[in-house]
């Protein structure tokens, strides 16, 4: 069983990455910009003090604005740094996207120097990526389950950013996969309340 979802998997992330390349510049932009919009009313975003956030490739639903707006709000805004050795992510506090410099996987990450996130406060929220959610809140990731670690011991509200279109209703998925609690797309809200 587990050996077949790995497989299902591995030709659903094939497919995605492929559809996702395949979008217009001008489509990616207008997808974005609705996501923004729909993630800077929520009341979750404006309750909470810190946020953990990935920050985006070109071809990823965009964050980079949604950032410079949470740093401009005052909000404590922390970046992942992944450890390929451990196979492990932290989050490190960035004042500016200037903090950032090219790391693991060819991503702008945060200084080890920096702030570490260490608390996870039920308000506090965590943005997380993918290539695709399911309806429950399951979600198809590049295949390393660095966010299935982290958000294992985080209390606070995950958050999933994703296109519409790529939204399904089930995806396969292990039994260490954790949900998250809300999909925000360019479309609409999913609760999901963290697969449950």
């Amino acid at each position: 069983m587990q050996v077949d979802t790995y497989n299902q998997k591995k030709i659903l992330r094939k497919d995605f990455l492929k559809r996702r390349s395949q979008l217009s510049d001008t489509e990616r932009e207008v997808i974005n910009r609705k996501i923004f919009n729909r993630l800077i009313r929520l009341s979750e975003i404006n309750n909470a003090k810190n946020i953990c956030i990935y920050v985006s490739k070109s071809d990823e639903a965009d964050t980079i604005c949604f950032i410079e707006h949470l740093i401009r709000l005052g909000k404590a805004v922390y970046a992942p740094k992944s450890d390929k050795n451990s196979n492990e992510m932290t989050f490190y506090k960035i004042n500016s996207l200037t903090e950032l410099n090219v790391g693991a996987f060819s991503v702008l990450e945060p200084s080890e120097k920096n702030e570490k996130y260490i608390y996870s406060d039920k308000n506090d929220i965590c943005i997380v990526p993918a290539l695709c959610f399911d309806r429950q809140g399951y979600r198809l990731g590049y295949g390393k389950g660095y966010y299935d670690r982290f958000l294992n011991d985080f209390n606070g509200i995950k958050i999933g950013i994703c296109f519409d279109e790529f939204i399904k209703e089930v995806l396969p998925r292990y039994n260490t996969d954790i949900a998250v609690d809300m999909i925000i797309s360019d479309v609409k809200e999913y609760c999901c309340k963290g697969g449950k």
